[in-house]
């Protein structure tokens, strides 16, 4: 699972991010993209930089949606071209056809979900809008992030953290949809903004 610290403060569209690589010194590689939403919005960055055997994430987004509340956050894979290529979206059909194009939760392990070396810690779009957060991963490299996607999410990431079951503290699955929903993705919903970890 990743460990993370966290820090919290104040037309369809083929959407890429940069990837840059400097020589002077192996602790300053990052890899960054834009996140933009299906019409095409700039809403903010997110930068990966390696740091100490570590990948420390900062996330800047001004105008996300889904204001006053968490958001799933995570690391997409991208290599299944039959979904599409990248970050693939028209805003005049259903949230739930948005950015499909990009495959599920980087999982090069087979794990189940809050497993995955895509899974990051939900961010908190404030009232205004803005997301302030760093934060530190160590289950997935620069290298591996070339060519992958950060999605922002329509609903919170449970990390499939239900304690199901029958005793009095626990809870019944309401249907098998919602349980393999939990099981892949944390049950995070829509996927409201993209962006491509690119090299251009």
């Amino acid at each position: 699972m990743n460990k993370a610290v966290i820090t919290i403060g104040a037309g369809a569209a083929v959407l890429a991010g940069v990837y840059t690589a400097r020589s002077v010194d192996a602790h300053e590689r990052s890899a960054d993209t834009t996140l933009r939403t299906a019409d095409g919005t700039e809403i903010g960055t997110v930068q990966f930089r390696a740091e100490h055997h570590r990948t420390q994430v900062r996330v800047r987004l001004t105008g996300a949606p889904g204001v006053d509340a968490f958001h799933g956050f995570h690391i997409h894979a991208n290599d299944v071209t039959a979904n599409g290529e990248g970050c693939l979206a028209d805003p005049a059909l259903a949230a739930s056809t948005w950015f499909v194009s990009a495959d599920g939760h980087y999982n090069p392990t087979g794990q189940l979900h809050s497993h995955h070396a895509g899974d990051m810690p939900v961010v908190y779009v404030n009232s205004d809008g803005s997301v302030e957060t760093r934060f530190e991963i160590d289950a997935v490299t620069l290298d591996e992030l070339k060519g992958k996607v950060v999605v922002l999410h329509a609903g919170a990431d449970n990390y499939s953290n239900i304690p199901l079951g029958p005793g009095a503290n626990q809870y019944t699955a309401n249907s098998a949809d919602a349980t393999s929903a939990t099981s892949r993705t944390g049950n995070a919903g829509d996927r409201l903004a993209c962006g491509v970890i690119g090299d251009d």
